[in-house]
């Protein structure tokens, strides 16, 4: 049965709030939005994740997230992923157990140029290894399958994407979305930019979930990266209303 421990103070989110306060809505790189990039890997990359989630129920952390990603060929990367996360819940509740370990390929399949946008698929299994009694952990395998195009206009880069999750049991419903980002590269030490995302049971598709998230990314040498993000439930007819917020450093190799 549940316990409530003694409470405890969170990570100070001011930090994570303030960065992506910065966020308002050149090279096509991973960031923080939910849609990705039509860019592999091009060098080793260990990157530290904190994720923040608030709902009127719970607050849900993710604490730290360590990814490693490296490129496999000119066009094909791979990334593999494992954290821990806490689940704050409104009664006074917490609970912390592992996530789910994750890993995926970046497939760059066609080039861009002048006439065409660059074309990516990003297959992405997540396994259930994660603590599902914590509230952490999905308790399904999933196999997350987006395809993504993705054009350079100047300072610009516009990225849309279609994806299909399918869950390996019987009583997963299985998700089709789709989204749109928008970058703008003022210098070469940084990106902002807006995405927003759709999805929704293929079976029930009026229980789709509107979301939008502005970030930014802060290049700051050849190896340092900082990324930020702030985003927000626009309708949910899946659940709850929601806001997070991410904080990411990245070391490349």
């Amino acid at each position: 049965m549940p316990t409530t421990p003694t409470p405890r103070r969170p990570p100070h989110l001011g930090f994570v709030l303030a960065i992506a306060a910065l966020a308002l809505p050149c090279v096509a790189l991973a960031g923080p939005w939910e849609v990705g990039s039509t860019s592999p890997s091009k060098q080793k990359k260990a990157k530290a994740e904190v994720t923040w989630k608030h709902t009127a129920s719970k607050n849900t952390w993710a604490r730290p997230v360590l990814k490693f990603a490296a490129p496999l060929a000119k066009d094909l990367s791979y990334e593999v992923a494992a954290g821990y996360g806490i689940v704050e819940k409104a009664n006074g509740i917490t609970r912390g157990g592992a996530r789910d370990v994750s890993a995926k390929l970046k497939w760059r399949f066609l080039a861009e140029t002048d006439a065409r946008p660059a074309f990516l698929l990003e297959p992405k299994f997540t396994f259930a290894t994660g603590d599902k009694a914590a509230g952490v952990g999905g308790g399904v395998t999933t196999l997350k399958t987006p395809v993504r195009a993705g054009k350079q206009f100047g300072k610009f880069r516009l990225t849309g994407e279609v994806f299909y999750t399918h869950g390996f049991a019987h009583d997963y419903d299985d998700m089709l979305g789709y989204g749109g980002l928008l970058e703008y590269s003022p210098d070469p030490h940084w990106i902002i930019g807006v995405d927003l995302l759709d999805d929704r049971p293929v079976d029930h598709s009026s229980r789709h979930h509107l979301r939008s998230n502005v970030a930014f990314k802060y290049k700051a040498n050849k190896r340092v990266e900082l990324q930020g993000l702030f985003g927000r439930s626009i309708e949910n007819r899946r659940g709850a209303l929601a806001t997070n917020a991410k904080f990411v450093a990245v070391y490349k190799f």
